[in-house]
């Protein structure tokens, strides 16, 4: 019975050596499992967390730059408002007179000028501007005032319309205030 008992002990402490050697094995292999999971994961989070962050970036840019229009629109509209009441006081017609003598001192040749239909009625006044050549004044293409001259012997063009003024107001107003969806 002795020898039974430790045939029995011996068998007992070879069974337990071989579970703690697969419970030990099957310990470690799902512990590398749970820390693989967990890196997964974690990488899978942050990768949600960076697409979900830059849409929200994104989304906020587009309304910004929605805003920064809306504004730009209203910037315009008003100075609009103020030149359609500029044109009819006398100071536009020494506006014009001003911008005349000095594009007309820079050209030296026969100029065109080009004014408004409404404006028309000022040629005559403009052309008692002393210049030693021919001056020629068409209606133009432009609807809130100022002028356009142009000298085609000398190939130059000067472009003083409001029209003008207002898109490059605009683009001003971009170039400073941002007004772009870049990154």
């Amino acid at each position: 019975m002795a020898d039974a008992q430790a045939e029995a002990d011996a068998i007992y402490s070879e069974v337990k050596t071989e579970s703690d050697a697969l419970l030990s094995a099957a310990e470690k292999e799902a512990h590398a499992e749970m820390l693989h999971f967990i890196d997964t994961e974690e990488e899978r989070i942050k990768a949600d967390c960076g697409r979900r962050l830059s849409r929200a970036v994104m989304s906020n840019k587009r309304e910004m730059h929605l805003r920064r229009e809306e504004i730009a629109d209203e910037v315009v509209s008003e100075v609009k408002k103020k030149l359609e009441t500029y044109v009819k006081t006398p100071d536009y017609i020494e506006y014009l007179r001003d911008v005349l003598t000095f594009t007309l001192t820079a050209f030296k040749e026969d100029a065109t000028v080009l004014l408004r239909p409404e404006d028309m009625d000022l040629a005559a006044e403009l052309s008692k501007i002393p210049f030693d050549n021919k001056l020629t004044f068409e209606e133009g293409t432009f609807s809130l005032g100022g002028m356009e001259v142009s000298c085609q012997l000398r190939n130059l063009h000067a472009d003083a319309t409001f029209d003008y003024k207002i898109i490059d107001l605009r683009g001003r107003f971009a170039e400073l205030f941002g007004l772009s969806l870049e990154a």
